[in-house]
């Protein structure tokens, strides 16, 4: 039997062979009824089919699931003698906010709070403990003012960190949130991150975000509470008063009120004018939604330093904490607002109580100066008025029904001299 080869098929043709048809097997149609399916790659095997997402659904857990665990604090400020953790002021891994008008020294108190915080003394969970803070700053200089300030408040250096963001589309490229709330969370676990500082925080969100609108702050802010959480740091934002809001520091906070929603601890700052025109500084804790309210306030101190440098000394100024106070910064903000008519009535209220605690040896309990002020017919808002301006000291002593409280001239102790 003779056989002939095949001729091969012209260059415009396919083999019907050529991808390992045999003769008799179906190989590829072509012309005008070609199953343009034909030419298509083969679907993958079943197991390598992404599967489809779930619809949205609810998932409801028992609480009886939930590990309950107490606030961990990162400042607490506690007496010896009273029940522990009672005077929480700042918790961990949440967001805290200090506001206060211009000049009141909200940024060096960052700077002292980090000062604690890196070298472990700052009382609370981590004291002994020292860690790192990352300082987010917008407004001051490194150079100039901040790194100084931290040198003056006795900070270690190589725990406080400068944030830079890196970006090769933009190469002035900032911190920004939402958009880095990641990025924070993954460095501050690296480098053992305690304390966040942003200052001012509103200078860290998206500038297409507007700060008055509460649904649009939350959206920036939520994840970073979150992330807070989920790292173990904390977050201190610093914010301004505006003019408006009467004696309510809450109400003072520049921006939305989600700010006030978000937060477990406020801490407000104020300057009272005292008699024969000296100031005083005054740090209140305004909320604490994790803790006590009512803390006592502290006075405090903006102080001067010298910082030497190797081109010369560096002036800047510290945070001091004082002793405690019984004037809040809601009572100074309420002082700002009472009308004129009031300030001579409080002058003669002034003399009257000097008078009084003077022929009492410079000191007497707060319940008998009260009792004594009514039956000459000074009111409860004059008192305190009164005190204020006269810088009396208010001290406590004893617990539950116990506890009493006793006024004295500024000095007239001999414990007032030592503090």
């Amino acid at each position: 039997m003779t056989t002939y080869d095949a001729p091969p098929p012209p260059p415009h043709v396919r083999d019907p062979f050529a991808n390992g048809a045999v003769a008799g097997g179906r190989g590829p149609v072509l012309g005008p009824f070609a199953d343009d399916s034909q030419w298509l790659p083969p679907e993958p095997p079943e197991d390598e089919t992404p599967p489809d997402p779930e619809p949205r659904a609810l998932v409801l857990r028992p609480a009886s699931e939930i590990k309950i665990r107490p606030v961990r604090w990162l400042w607490d400020t506690t007496p010896e003698g009273a029940p522990p953790t009672s005077h929480g002021r700042i918790p961990l891994y949440s967001l805290a906010i200090a506001a206060g008008g211009p000049g009141l020294g909200k940024s060096q108190f960052a700077v002292w709070l980090t000062a604690r915080i890196t070298t472990g003394t700052l009382p609370g969970e981590l004291l002994g403990k020292p860690r790192g803070v990352i300082y987010a700053a917008t407004e001051d200089s490194w150079t100039y003012t901040i790194a100084p300030r931290l040198i003056a408040a006795g900070a270690n250096l190589d725990l406080v960190f400068r944030v830079e963001v890196k970006d090769d589309e933009r190469p002035r490229a900032r911190l920004t949130l939402p958009t880095d709330t990641s990025l924070i969370g993954h460095a501050a676990e690296r480098y053992s991150v305690a304390l966040l500082i942003a200052d001012p925080l509103l200078s860290l969100i998206d500038r297409g975000i507007n700060d008055y609108r509460a649904a649009e702050v939350r959206e920036a802010l939520e994840p970073l509470v979150a992330c807070a959480e989920r790292h173990h740091f904390t977050i201190l934002g610093l914010a301004h008063f505006t003019k408006s809001g009467g004696a309510d520091p809450l109400a003072r906070l520049a921006g939305s009120g989600a700010f006030g929603q978000l937060i477990r601890s406020f801490i407000a700052f104020a300057r009272e004018d005292a008699e024969g025109g000296e100031e005083r500084f005054v740090m209140s804790l305004e909320k604490n939604n994790l803790g006590r309210l009512g803390l006592p306030s502290y006075s405090y101190a903006i102080q001067p330093v010298t910082v030497e440098t190797d081109d010369g000394p560096s002036y800047v100024s510290r945070f001091v904490l004082g002793p405690e106070t019984s004037t809040s910064v809601r009572d100074v903000m309420r002082e700002e607002i009472t009308p004129d008519v009031n300030r001579g009535e409080t002058n003669e209220t002034v003399e009257w109580l000097r008078g009084y605690l003077t022929d009492q040896g410079g000191a007497d309990l707060a319940a008998d100066v009260k009792a004594a002020a009514r039956k000459d017919g000074i009111s409860e808002s004059s008192l305190q008025r009164a005190r204020r301006k006269l810088g009396v000291t208010m001290r406590h002593s004893g617990f539950g029904k116990n506890r009493r409280s006793e006024w004295s001239l500024p000095g007239a102790l001999a414990e007032d001299g030592d503090e």
